[in-house]
């Protein structure tokens, strides 16, 4: 595969960008700014390794905040993977403590260097510088009132990054802790003869527990269904249903076909339907008047 090839970019870190790249503007309006405040604080000599280039560091945050990268973290990430820092750093890439400190101990300093570098971008006629847009901000030669609202409104804008730069920081911070970037590889999968086989272990593992989820989801779909079952079954044989009712009885109210009105019973021989024709001639009867023998009696 290409990557594997011995120089991914070429020996000479002039070549990895093109002439025309905003970095370069970028290196060469630093170089050329006052920056002796920067020196002001450096260590030189004595004990231990010599420290990092004070102009070096004000640079990179420069493009750091050009580009909207205001996390000290952050900003040591991107020195391993954006070519711009990896240009400016030149291969000694600082940890997030150190950059982290270096912004602290030169919070007015580096606004004002990222300030000023903006101003020059915008004079030499740039539209934009990383994610800043400086288009209409052409600085003029004069002092006029909209230079000095354009530089007015940089000025701001610096600022801006600046405190983003310093509140990122605090809020890594807590949760991190200083030394930690978050997101460090672990080391068991730093070494590239056995990385393979530890990600195709880890893939099988995430595979096996994806099975073992999914067959207990089913496990539990099967007992809530014969829970619900046997609860049903159990409903059923308590007579929760509308049968019939015990042998012999009638609907309800049956034995009062046979009341008349308010309870009374009826008279015998009164069948509830309207009379015949004897029945009306035997109940039209007078009381005196029995009417003919029938026969058989007497």
């Amino acid at each position: 595969m290409l990557r594997d090839q011995a120089f991914l970019l070429p020996p000479d870190r002039r070549e990895w960008l093109p002439a025309d790249h905003a970095v370069w503007l970028v290196i060469g309006g630093a170089g050329q700014l006052d920056t002796s405040l920067f020196h002001a604080g450096r260590r030189a000599g004595g004990v231990g390794a010599a420290g990092y280039d004070p102009d070096m560091l004000a640079t990179l945050l420069v493009w750091a905040y050009a580009n909207g990268v205001t996390s000290s973290r952050r900003i040591e990430a991107a020195c391993l993977a954006d070519v711009g820092l990896r240009v400016i750093c030149a291969g000694d890439v600082p940890d997030h403590v150190t950059i982290a400190r270096f912004r602290a101990a030169f919070p007015g300093a580096a606004e004002a260097l990222f300030r000023q570098v903006l101003v020059l971008c915008a004079r030499l006629g740039m539209g934009k510088l990383g994610t800043v847009a400086l288009d209409g901000m052409k600085i003029g030669a004069n002092a006029s009132k909209a230079a000095n609202r354009t530089e007015e409104g940089l000025r701001k804008l610096a600022a801006q990054r600046a405190a983003e730069h310093a509140a990122a920081d605090a809020a890594e911070d807590e949760p991190l802790g200083e030394g930690c970037r978050g997101d460090e590889v672990p080391p068991e999968v730093v070494n590239p003869r056995t990385r393979d086989e530890r990600i195709r272990k880890a893939l099988a593992d995430l595979e096996a527990e994806r099975e073992a989820g999914e067959a207990a989801q089913e496990h539990k779909a099967q007992e809530y269904l014969a829970q619900d079952g046997r609860a049903r079954d159990a409903a059923a044989g308590r007579g929760g249903g509308s049968g019939p009712g015990p042998a012999g009885a009638g609907p309800r109210g049956a034995g009062r076909a046979d009341r008349g009105p308010a309870g009374q019973g009826r008279r015998a021989g009164d069948t509830g339907q309207p009379p015949g024709p004897s029945q009306g001639r035997d109940r039209g009867l007078q009381p005196g008047h029995e009417g003919p023998p029938r026969p058989g009696a007497g």
